[in-house]
């Protein structure tokens, strides 16, 4: 019997992912940073009347220094002060041993009202409660993790088929930044021909201002035979904030909980067999979350999606989620639905795919 095999459109001019079309998205990400709001100047109040106004660097053993336009770096003796206004997060140590990120002011004379980052609490207390004040460490301890993951399966006699899967996430943090990176592979054939064959790769960048706000560079690259599409790109970057970090929260069944979401711009390119091919400015929205339940367990939720900005039509959806389960030390078995929504697919073409894969791989976290 006949192998039925999508055709495929030739190409004279290269692959459509390097065309001229995407020359503008590299002036989109040079605009990028117009995102992330600029920083209020700090003052401080003297007992004189007289305020000083420029960025507040610390306070300890009873100095206050802080960084102006005009003598550069000062020490004020902190008896002198009694009002301070600080618009940027610092480290604010209080006499009872508690550390909170904040931003702060000065209700009354030698008070000061800290706005706790991320939870937006008030917290007031006198000077004489104010232990120390330092720049908040915005980078991390390196760490590199991951899992490469293989699945498939064949069956013989009156029904024969074959499925292969391939999965490999990467992710690696240094200081304030951090890279991420994926690549799948899907195919399986029966005794009338190919049924499936698609793959995704995918790279981010992410460069953190703060512990939880940081800028993100993203490409997304796929193809799907069964969706008419030769190739899929997506090149984003924007903001993102980081909500929850693993260790953030006490309570056992969830300090290993990590989520984060962006928003931001994108340039999307699609290269269709049949169809005519397709490309648009887009927005993209990402949430995405890891949690470690318990040792040896875990769930993962990755999904973002790309609306065009001329059509609202038209847009592109796609999610990761699964339940990850250790076998023996690093060995891994992972059961995960992948699954993609073209609300604009090529004629004839259904606008939902979904994949269950059940694999077997190795993690590593160094």
């Amino acid at each position: 019997m006949a192998r039925l095999i999508p055709p495929r459109a030739s190409s004279g001019d290269g692959p459509r992912f390097f065309s001229m079309r995407f020359f503008p998205v590299v002036l989109f990400l040079s605009m990028s940073p117009v995102f992330l709001s600029a920083q209020e100047g700090d003052s401080v109040t003297l007992k004189d009347g007289s305020v000083v106004h420029g960025e507040v660097l610390s306070l300890a053993d009873g100095a206050l220094k802080v960084k102006t336009s005009f003598s550069g770096t000062v020490s004020i003796e902190f008896s002198k002060v009694t009002r301070l206004k600080i618009s940027r997060v610092l480290s604010f140590l209080l006499g009872d041993g508690v550390k909170h990120r904040a931003t702060a002011a000065s209700p009354g004379d030698r008070k000061i009202e800290l706005s706790v980052e991320g939870s937006g609490e008030k917290i007031a207390a006198d000077f004489d409660n104010l232990q120390s004040i330092k720049i908040p460490e915005t980078g991390r301890k390196p760490s590199v993790k991951g899992d490469i993951s293989f699945g498939g399966g064949a069956t013989d006699g009156n029904t024969r088929t074959r499925s292969a899967n391939f999965n490999a996430d990467f992710e690696g943090r240094l200081d304030n930044r951090r890279l991420s990176a994926g690549l799948a592979y899907n195919y399986a054939e029966d005794i009338g021909g190919l049924t499936a064959r698609n793959s995704k790769a995918r790279l981010k960048y992410d460069y953190f201002f703060t512990e939880q706000l940081f800028l993100f560079g993203s490409v997304l690259v796929e193809e799907d035979s069964f969706q008419d599409l030769n190739l899929r790109a997506a090149i984003a970057g924007g903001p993102g904030y980081q909500f929850i970090e693993e260790g953030d929260l006490k309570a056992e069944f969830l300090k290993g909980l990590a989520a984060y979401g962006e928003i931001g711009l994108s340039y999307v390119d699609e290269d269709f067999s049949q169809a005519g091919d397709n490309s648009y400015l887009a927005a993209k929205w990402s949430i995405n979350m890891d949690w470690t339940i318990r040792p040896g367990l875990s769930f993962f939720h990755h999904h973002e999606g790309y609306p065009s900005l001329a059509d609202l039509d038209d847009f592109y959806v796609t999610t990761e989620t699964g339940i990850r389960v250790s076998l023996y030390e690093n060995f891994i078995s992972t059961l995960q639905v992948n699954w993609r929504w073209d609300n604009s697919p090529s004629p004839g073409f259904d606008r939902s795919d979904a994949n269950y894969l059940l694999t077997f791989g190795y993690s590593f976290d160094f």
